[in-house]
């Protein structure tokens, strides 16, 4: 199943893009595109684009900030303007307090994750990875 990941104001690339490769791998998970964004336009284009190539596009990073790039607001913006519920979007979190997201819509499915590659790892157990997979997989079958 291949993924377009984007890292959004993120410090630890590296670190994150293998726990992310590691967690992804049990549902064959496997890098199609990989980007970068500094601001919430280039986030916005990123995602517009990314979702049109994979139905699986991850975010990590721009958790962090305190202003308005602040990835919690940038998605909060998003849905406001959009056809999208609380019913389409689920809170993520990891026992270090950290948060992340889901959000699905038909058959794309959108993640963010802290730029923490132990939350990453926590956050991507068997009940998300069992999800994606259900979700996805008529898409890539």
């Amino acid at each position: 199943m291949k993924y377009n990941l984007i890292f959004y104001l993120s410090r630890k690339t590296s670190y994150c893009e293998k726990a992310l490769k590691k967690a992804l791998a049990p549902i064959g998970g496997e890098a199609h595109l990989i980007t970068s964004a500094t601001t919430p336009v280039e986030l916005g284009a990123q995602v517009s684009r990314s979702l049109k190539l994979c139905p699986l596009t991850v975010i990590i990073g721009g958790f962090d900030s305190f202003e308005d790039d602040n990835l919690r607001v940038v998605l909060s913006r998003v849905f406001s303007n959009s056809a999208l519920t609380l019913d389409n979007m689920r809170k993520l979190s990891a026992e270090s307090g950290s948060e992340g997201y889901i959000v699905r819509d038909k058959n794309q499915i959108l993640l963010s994750f802290p730029d923490s590659p132990e939350d990453i790892t926590e956050m991507c157990g068997e009940e998300l990875l069992e999800y994606i997979d259900s979700k996805l997989s008529s898409v890539n079958g």
